[in-house]
């Protein structure tokens, strides 16, 4: 791998939510992409909040046919803020509102995010820690997106190069720990010595940071502390 971010690591996540505003091809993209990435952290935050499966499940949809159809991001400004804090800001203003209805739309009407509300029980009941607050559960998810999402590019990238068995060998040493022999199983199979393979892997982490580096960049105002975030997500998982 290079020792530079490919290019096609540009900003998206602010780009997307104003995309997001309107009714052409390239908004449903925009929108459809924000769901994907972003729906389990507020998945969870209702559960943590005390609403059940079901509502869970209906808050989430509810909010992304809001702001498909009411243009909920009109007033979005990345300049006001991390993409982090407006979405929870925005979502949280959402379920408020739909408590304070007698009735709400009928479960699985207007599905915006397709999901498994089976299997996103199964993730929520997997990952709680007893005593979390809703909002820091809600961080630690959104802390684990933006891995997940940095890793996929990496992947991606990867996997345009022809590089793809080469990436699965070396991904499980991006946060593990790892001894000699560990380096010379895997060096092996990746056709290595264990000192190239052990370099390859100080190479990946070093892009892995990089692309971390910039998914995070993309969910900040142009002026924050990317830094400051990056630190704050890290103890979060911890």
């Amino acid at each position: 791998m290079s020792q530079t971010a490919p290019a096609a690591f540009k900003p998206t996540r602010w780009s997307l939510v104003l995309q997001s505003q309107g009714q052409d091809e390239r908004a449903k993209r925009a929108l459809e992409e924000l769901c994907a990435a972003y729906w389990f952290p507020l998945y969870a935050w209702s559960r943590r909040c005390g609403a059940t499966p079901g509502d869970a499940e209906d808050y989430v949809q509810g909010f992304f046919v809001q702001v498909l159809q009411k243009q909920l991001f009109a007033a979005a400004n990345p300049e006001l803020g991390k993409l982090r804090t407006f979405m929870l800001t925005a979502f949280r203003r959402h379920v408020n509102d739909e408590q304070r209805k007698e009735s709400r739309q009928k479960r699985g009407g207007g599905q915006i995010v397709s999901f498994d509300a089976t299997e996103a029980e199964a993730w929520y009941e997997v990952g709680q820690i007893e005593g979390e607050s809703a909002d820091h559960l809600f961080d630690r998810q959104w802390a684990l997106t933006v891995l997940d999402l940095a890793m996929a590019k990496l992947e991606q990238h990867a996997a345009a190069k022809g590089k793809t068995a080469e990436f699965a060998l070396l991904r499980p040493f991006l946060t593990g720990e790892a001894d000699a022999a560990d380096y010379e199983k895997a060096g092996r199979e990746a056709g290595m010595s264990a000192n190239t393979f052990k370099v390859a892997v100080h190479r990946l982490r070093a892009r892995f940071r990089e692309a971390l580096r910039r998914e995070v960049a993309e969910t900040q105002p142009a002026d924050a502390n990317v830094d400051e975030e990056m630190g704050y997500l890290i103890r979060v998982l911890r």
